[in-house]
């Protein structure tokens, strides 16, 4: 018995490692995600937080909340991955990072996606945009890009989560930009 264990948990674990590359390709591939690899690039520092949430972790956390919040979790089912990233140094160039921010946000314009929030007040850049379905009944993604003076903050929530969600979505990751957003399907 333990000659099979031996010889079949590898097998098993070679067996598991192309399915888990080849959800993280199609993560990449949905149109809701986004790749913040430069920004991270030009923080040039490690992440204070970094939070990175794929499908089955996200299946794990819908199950142990249902029975507290029913919404958070219908939610949280229908989504593919929650990456956070804070940075907190006074070494960032907020300048340099904003004006990558901007080149990604003009890129997420050319994508379709839909910008709901943008401040501009120096030295504050933030930009929060939705990736919303031609019908607007589904919210694919939502990129947020904080850039201010020691802190940088980036996050990509990647699913299909339908607009009457978002409110939830920002309670439960506390995600303050979000709690007071109405998307309104008539306005697009």
């Amino acid at each position: 018995m333990k000659m099979l264990m031996a010889v079949m948990l590898p097998l098993v674990c070679i067996g598991i490692i192309p399915v888990v590359m080849a959800a993280d390709s199609d993560v990449a591939n949905h149109p809701g995600y986004v790749d913040f690899s430069v920004l991270t690039a030009i923080a040039n520092v490690e992440p204070n937080v970094e939070v990175s949430l794929k499908a089955p972790l996200l299946n794990m956390i819908t199950n142990l909340i249902r029975s507290e919040d029913e919404q958070a979790a219908d939610f949280i089912s229908k989504l593919l991955r929650v990456t956070v990233n804070v940075f907190e140094s006074s070494a960032i160039d907020v300048s340099e990072i904003a004006d990558s921010m901007s080149t990604i946000a003009n890129d997420l314009d050319e994508q379709g996606w839909e910008r709901v929030v943008r401040v501009r007040e120096n030295p504050e850049h933030v930009d929060v945009y939705f990736r919303i379905s031609d019908d607007a009944d589904v919210i694919y993604g939502i990129a947020i890009m904080v850039a201010e003076p020691g802190e940088t903050v980036l996050v990509n929530i990647v699913g299909d989560i339908s607009t009457d969600d978002i409110s939830a979505l920002g309670r439960r990751f506390n995600i303050d930009e979000l709690v007071d957003i109405d998307i309104d399907a008539d306005d697009n």
